[in-house]
């Protein structure tokens, strides 16, 4: 299934098939309702009230690229970073507890943007990327008037060198803290919905129930 957030509103597509599609929290409604990708991006960005809209699709890949190709895609990268004590690196910034990233520059490999992005917004110096896969979020938000889609890969990572946390000021970061999993469930309501659900899916077996 494919998620696009617009901040902490979900605009989800999955296949006909899914059991979403019955789920009675959920909002469904029909591709053939919408006369474009546009029209369904615009009438979603305006129904502030609607926190978690579902469009069952044939083929959910198929549509995600067409909507994709009707918007500037901005890449970007972040780490999930744990120290040897298995707690996850964090920052506070505008009153949510998030992971550090940021914008692809060029040149750059999605790998590198991620171990500079980290180490610019918390200081941790000897980061150690666990593997090349990596999870993926997308994030929808007008940017001079345009619709953009920025793209965040987020790769696993590992830090032992017990380096002075600093948080990056000028970018609007409070605090950055290794948290506990024993304490990580009730940092999670204070995440944006994409966060909350990234770490969710992939520390899900470590998270303390």
């Amino acid at each position: 299934m494919y998620s696009i957030f617009f901040n902490n509103r979900r605009l989800q597509f999955c296949q006909n098939s899914s059991k979403l599609c019955s789920h009675p929290a959920t909002v469904v409604e029909s591709l053939e309702k919408y006369s474009s990708w546009e029209n369904l991006l615009d009438c979603f960005q305006c129904q502030n009230n609607l926190q978690h809209l579902l469009i069952p699709v044939e083929d959910p890949h198929t549509s995600f690229t067409q909507i994709c190709n009707k918007l500037n895609v901005i890449q970007a990268a972040g780490g999930l970073v744990t120290n040897s004590g298995g707690d996850l690196l964090m920052i506070y910034r505008h009153g949510k507890w998030d992971l550090p990233k940021g914008k692809q520059e060029n040149g750059e490999s999605l790998q590198e943007t991620a171990v500079r992005e980290v180490t610019e917004e918390t200081g941790v110096q000897s980061l150690q990327v666990v593997e090349d896969r990596y999870e993926k979020t997308y994030h929808c938000y007008l940017y001079k008037n345009s619709k953009v889609l920025k793209m965040t890969a987020w790769f696993r990572m590992t830090d032992g060198s017990n380096s002075s946390l600093i948080p990056q000021t000028e970018e609007g970061i409070e605090k950055v803290a290794w948290v506990p999993r024993k304490e990580l469930k009730s940092h999670l309501p204070y995440c944006y919905a994409s966060i909350r659900l990234l770490i969710q899916k992939t520390l899900a077996s470590e998270i303390v129930k």
